[in-house]
């Protein structure tokens, strides 16, 4: 009960609106400028918000609640409970920073050795709070523009856009192909909703079955950004379609492997032949270090997990 006690008073409503609102830095109702949105500087001001806020210390109060490493289960963590009622209209601004802290922020601030934490433990909550908003009824969903724009008074479509990535992540970094079919419905309502409001098409839409069949591609795509237009602009539709394609791109990897092989090493579970030819073939992309991988797994064989305290 006490540790319960010091993760509400960590999570919340300021937090979840603080993550949010850096996130989100842009007006609700004029159009967004998105070569902003994908700059350096957008991304290093919300990781300097993560690290200068509560967000660290909330993550360690939640990892209190497991028994080493093991996840608390839906009735010991209801992470609703840290949220408005689903119909109330802050519902879907806090939603979105809960997610951000479980999905995001957790990959800011935990690395190295924390990195196990991230992968196996703040990952999957992350998975399971967007399971529960995915489960309530259409109207309630908080990633909808409808919610957007009538619970949060958002005019501005391309403001709506930009949260979007991030509902549909911790599905994509799930690995079962459940989660994944989400992710690609939520990919594939964006890239719609897009088209429809731009009057254009997505370029990738043609290529979209090699795309879910190509599990080099999210490699291969993932450390470029969207197009540039001849002025050196990104228009909103670029990068939905660009960010459409690096969500789809996921799903070949699991569909192949069951799992991301270059998570391997930060959950300290051996790759198989054909994933150490793969990894190979990636030059280990994204993968921890051999020093800490071997941090990690010295942790499994003692069963064992490094307090976040102590790292």
């Amino acid at each position: 009960m006490e540790n319960h006690t010091a993760v509400k008073s960590l999570i919340t409503p300021d937090l979840l609106m603080q993550l949010t609102d850096a996130y989100l830095p842009y007006s609700k109702t004029e159009d967004l400028d998105f070569t902003i949105a994908q700059s350096d500087a957008f991304s290093t001001n919300f990781k300097k918000v993560c690290q200068e806020n509560k967000a660290r210390d909330a993550l360690i109060a939640l990892s209190h609640l497991s028994h080493n490493g093991v996840l608390p289960t839906p009735i010991e963590l209801d992470l609703m409970s840290f949220l408005p009622e689903p119909s109330c209209s802050e519902f879907p601004q806090q939603c979105f920073g809960l997610q951000l802290l479980l999905d995001q922020a957790s990959r800011i601030l935990l690395t190295e050795i924390e990195a196990r934490w991230q992968v196996a433990y703040f990952g999957p909550l992350a998975r399971r709070l967007a399971g529960q908003w995915y489960a309530l009824p259409h109207h309630l969903r908080p990633h909808s523009w409808q919610r957007w724009k009538n619970d949060v008074g958002v005019t501005s479509f391309s403001y709506w856009v930009s949260t979007q990535v991030m509902w549909a992540a911790p599905f994509l970094h799930a690995e079962d192909l459940g989660s994944q079919e989400i992710g690609l419905e939520l990919s594939n309502d964006l890239r719609q909703a897009v088209e429809e409001y731009t009057r254009t098409k997505d370029p990738h839409g043609e290529s979209r079955d090699t795309t879910l069949k190509d599990d080099l591609l999210f490699i291969r795509e993932v450390v470029k950004s969207p197009p540039k237009d001849d002025e050196g602009a990104i228009s909103m539709a670029a990068w939905t379609y660009w960010w459409c394609m690096i969500l789809d791109a996921h799903w070949p990897i699991i569909a192949r492997f069951g799992r991301y092989p270059y998570r391997n090493a930060a959950f300290g579970r051996p790759s198989t032949k054909e994933e150490e030819k793969w990894l190979d073939n990636i030059n280990h992309f994204s993968e921890a270090s051999p020093e800490i991988a071997k941090r990690i797994q010295e942790d499994v064989e003692k069963s064992r997990w490094t307090p976040l305290e102590e790292s």
